[in-house]
């Protein structure tokens, strides 16, 4: 699911841009999506704090008749989403795309209200989509090689749901939601050969942190829980790791 969300302080444009996406995914029969509109830059930095996993595309206005503008909004975003998400920027001011440039925002478009916006957003949302979709592809064909004695496995990062090691032995065992392999490594290798999505929580685990289910803060003894129901231990650092995804 990919959330468009769009943030101006004027209800009749964030209709109009709403329209203009809702026709967009129509066109290219694409119904995975949904649309959140904000009028201002707590709600929609509310919004995010809870939603930060998802697949974002950001539509914001600059000026939006506050003490924060669009710009400072985004930078918050960006600390929020580890620029994840995709940005495009909706303005009456496009004398100020270069800050844009300024604030390091990676935003993938910078449109024009007065001209031939529409056009410009169906673009930029067809490559937003497009970068999206590229990911997920991406994602699915990943695949880590394990050897179990003689036998070969490859598993794919997405079924990972996390691997610890065993204790007074030099192997891992490393869990999906229907197999469990065991074999000589480290955590440290395995950490170099996973991608993004995972987490060394502690220095007996890393997790996938699509597989995580709630995070128990408690001082003295921190956890997360899988969506499988097991509880991994976190350390101090570990804690701070998982809070900057699970917000």
């Amino acid at each position: 699911m990919i959330n468009i969300i769009i943030c101006d302080d004027c209800l009749e444009i964030r209709n109009i841009i709403s329209n203009v996406v809702n026709d967009f995914y129509n066109e290219i029969n694409f119904k995975e999506f949904n649309i959140v509109n904000f009028d201002n830059s707590h709600d929609i930095i509310a919004y995010i704090k809870k939603n930060n996993k998802n697949k974002n595309i950001y539509l914001l206005d600059i000026d939006l008749k506050e003490e924060k503008n669009g710009l400072i909004l985004a930078k918050e975003l960006r600390k929020l989403d580890n620029y994840s998400g995709e940005m495009i920027f909706i303005t009456n001011y496009p004398h100020m795309g270069f800050k844009v440039f300024q604030y390091k925002l990676r935003a993938l478009d910078f449109i024009d209200k007065n001209y031939n916006f529409k056009k410009q957003l169906k673009e930029s949302l067809l490559i937003a989509t497009n970068i999206f979709n590229k990911k997920e592809n991406e994602q699915e064909e990943k695949k880590l090689q394990v050897k179990v004695q003689s036998q070969i496995y490859n598993v794919l990062f997405k079924d990972i749901n996390y691997i610890e090691t065993i204790k007074n032995s030099r192997k891992v065992v490393l869990y999906t939601s229907n197999s469990r392999l065991e074999f000589y490594d480290t955590l440290k290798n395995l950490s170099s050969l996973l991608d993004d999505n995972f987490i060394q929580i502690h220095r007996t685990t890393i997790i996938n942190k699509n597989y995580i289910k709630n995070v128990c803060k408690n001082y003295n003894n921190p956890y997360v829980i899988l969506k499988d129901g097991v509880k991994c231990i976190l350390s101090r650092s570990g804690l701070k790791d998982v809070m900057k995804y699970w917000i």
